[in-house]
């Protein structure tokens, strides 16, 4: 998902200044992955959509990040409110915060299935990085319309492999059809 673009439809600021996480300090960053590794345990486990995921975005957080991933996957299984809302205090600015909210609904949708813990987990973050529900509702409509688009991509791949597999079959059996009969 291009970040730089929805940030700019939801703000509806169409500057081009190009937003980057690695331009977060670290500690920033840590907080902003912690968030959506808590989201990710919130149904009791991280399957491995959640897990690849986590790993994409710390590459967007940077080398730095990438190293600790599985010390805060482990650190964010038990929801812990204190750590929440140190993690909270620093995502700061509304760029960060709309970024933090498309990761955490892509997360959430990763399995196509958008769970109440997850729900609840979602409204109550954007309560406390003070992000309003037109706001919300504007940044779910986008990450939403991504993975639809997402799915019918994988779903256009999948029939063209199964059409051209059944080419290839259609294929050997005519020539063993045809072995028969001659």
């Amino acid at each position: 998902m291009d970040k730089n673009k929805l940030i700019a439809d939801v703000l509806g600021d169409k500057s081009e200044d190009n937003f980057s996480l690695k331009d977060y300090s670290f500690d920033r960053r840590y907080a902003y992955i912690s968030m959506v590794a808590s989201l990710a345990w919130s149904d009791g486990s991280i399957d491995e959509r959640e897990r690849a995921i986590l790993e994409e975005i710390t590459m967007e957080l940077g080398e730095d990040i990438q190293v600790v991933l599985m010390t805060i996957i482990n650190e964010t299984k038990d929801f812990d409110i204190v750590n929440f809302n140190k993690w909270v205090g620093k995502i700061t600015g509304m760029k960060m915060k709309v970024s933090l909210m498309a990761d955490l609904l892509l997360t959430a949708f990763a399995d196509s299935i958008y769970m109440q813990a997850e729900n609840f987990y979602m409204k109550y973050v954007s309560g406390k990085l003070g992000i309003n529900f037109n706001l919300y509702q504007k940044i779910f409509r986008i990450v939403h319309k991504y993975m639809e688009e997402v799915q019918a991509q994988k779903e256009k791949e999948e029939l063209e492999k199964t059409y051209l597999e059944s080419e290839k079959n259609t294929g050997i059996i005519h020539r063993f059809v045809n072995s028969i009969i001659n």
